[in-house]
């Protein structure tokens, strides 16, 4: 694989692209592999369950990110590839990652579609903005889960009063009580070493990341960092910043990449597109081992409606069929904790990534908007159904089916889903311990997917 000093160098020498430009030439080659290679949405099939669709869809995103390369915001240059190149990068894609040490080592496979073994769910509050005094407690409910193989935080935009502002010294403080934080959380947690999978959430410069990154502070070897691609296919030097940091630290890297359905990206099939492209951007300007993908509705800010599940699901087969990558699926609700409508969500984008080879990494509730309100309770019930779908060997189509099903319940009020609940009033403090009525929600929506087909035995 090319070194990442070329891609240094491909930043500063690239032909020159005004960035209106590039948004313009990113829709309009999604627009040309999407026609090329016959890639067509279908409504009525939010699990699809034809391989040779995720194939051409591979071959698509590759051919996309041949025909674009990669865009360096602050140089206004594109960094290209050849075929070759990209090819070689695939190759050096491991088909695992370790987090954590000894008794804490968790591995985590390249999965398959349709795979039998237990997807490994992240479980995170994926920024939710929270309070300092809540922001252990949030986290020590997620770190508690026995399905949480790693953790990671919320965000708090202030700190100590003071708002915490990119590159001030402000950030730097926050970053440092971040690491501080999420390993008091895991020791509350009565899981010390647990692996941290992004132990960064606050701040957003690298001098703050550096800082932060020391194992006295809690950032242990076999913890991880994410480094987020800029929607459509764009890098900056912040991050490629972190990425040389990060070349020669102990941490696991983690590609992240929301491209936005209804924007530049285009519709369902073009953005699905773009995401396997994010996918070789992660590998090659970031040197990516793990790869997240969170996909979103640029309206509904979400990635449960139909189009998205359809998306979130033949990416996944594209590249579980066609790649080793580690790969996981975010998953952003609509609606918010305590809700019936959370569950339906949640229990849709589980079965549908689960069945289509990716990993777990629950979840954005609420649009991601709503302050505090999140809780271990919504990665838990995605996990469960997870675990499920795996250990009963559910396919695409029976996915399917018991997808579309749930859809009938939420779908007509995505625009409009509930926010649900705070923190506080899903769980009991100084506790850290779910409420009954959260409890009797998810045990009364549970006896419903039973229903559909989902045996919840098979995991107690």
């Amino acid at each position: 694989m090319i070194r990442f000093w070329d891609i240094i160098e491909r930043a500063e020498k690239g032909k020159v692209v005004p960035a209106k430009e590039w948004d313009r030439l990113i829709g309009k080659a999604a627009a040309q592999v999407v026609s090329k290679y016959d890639l067509k949405y279908d409504p009525e099939n939010p699990v699809p369950s034809d391989d040779s669709l995720a194939d051409r869809m591979f071959e698509a995103g590759v051919e996309l990110f041949e025909k674009t390369g990669i865009y360096c915001i602050d140089t206004e240059k594109v960094l290209e590839f050849s075929r070759d190149e990209i090819r070689q990068a695939l190759d050096s894609v491991p088909d695992h990652v370790i987090y954590g040490t000894g008794n804490d080592t968790v591995v985590v496979p390249h999965r398959e579609v349709e795979d039998s073994r237990d997807p490994i769910v992240n479980f995170s509050a994926v920024g939710t903005p929270v309070t300092e005094e809540l922001f252990v407690p949030i986290c020590q409910s997620y770190a508690q889960e026995p399905m949480a193989d790693t953790f990671s935080g919320p965000l708090i935009t202030s700190y100590k009063g003071m708002g915490v502002t990119s590159g001030s010294p402000v950030e730097v403080e926050a970053g440092i009580w971040n690491v501080v934080k999420l390993r008091e959380a895991a020791r509350w947690a009565g899981r010390p070493n647990m692996p941290i999978h992004n132990f960064m959430s606050i701040a957003e410069r690298t001098d703050a990341t550096i800082a932060a990154a020391r194992p006295e502070l809690g950032a242990l070897p076999g913890d991880g960092l994410f480094v987020a691609a800029i929607a459509e296919l764009k890098v900056d030097y912040e991050r490629l910043k972190k990425v040389a940091f990060l070349n020669h630290s102990p941490y696991v890297i983690g590609g992240l990449y929301g491209p936005l359905m209804g924007g530049y990206a285009g519709g369902p099939a073009a953005t699905a597109a773009i995401l396997v492209a994010h996918h070789l951007l992660g590998i090659l300007a970031f040197r990516a081992v793990r790869h997240n993908a969170f996909p979103v509705h640029i309206h509904n800010v979400c990635n449960t409606s139909r189009d998205m599940l359809w998306l979130v699901s033949v990416a996944g087969q594209a590249l579980a069929r066609n790649t080793k990558m580690v790969t996981f699926a975010n998953a952003f609700m609509a609606a918010g904790p305590c809700t019936e409508s959370i569950v339906w969500e949640l229990a849709a984008h589980s079965l549908t990534a689960s069945v289509s080879g990716w990993h777990l990494n629950p979840c954005a509730v609420a649009k991601n908007r709503q302050p505090l309100h999140c809780s271990a309770m919504e990665p838990r019930i995605h996990a469960e159904v997870g675990h499920v779908a795996a250990r009963g060997g559910i396919d695409r189509k029976e996915a399917g089916r018991m997808v579309r099903a749930l859809l009938e319940r939420y779908e007509k009020q995505l625009a409009n889903a509930p926010i649900g609940k705070t923190f506080t009033e899903c769980y009991d403090l100084p506790a850290v311990t779910p409420k009954d009525e959260y409890l009797k929600l998810w045990e009364n929506c549970k006896k419903e997917l039973g229903k559909l087909g989902l045996d919840f035995s098979l995991i107690h």
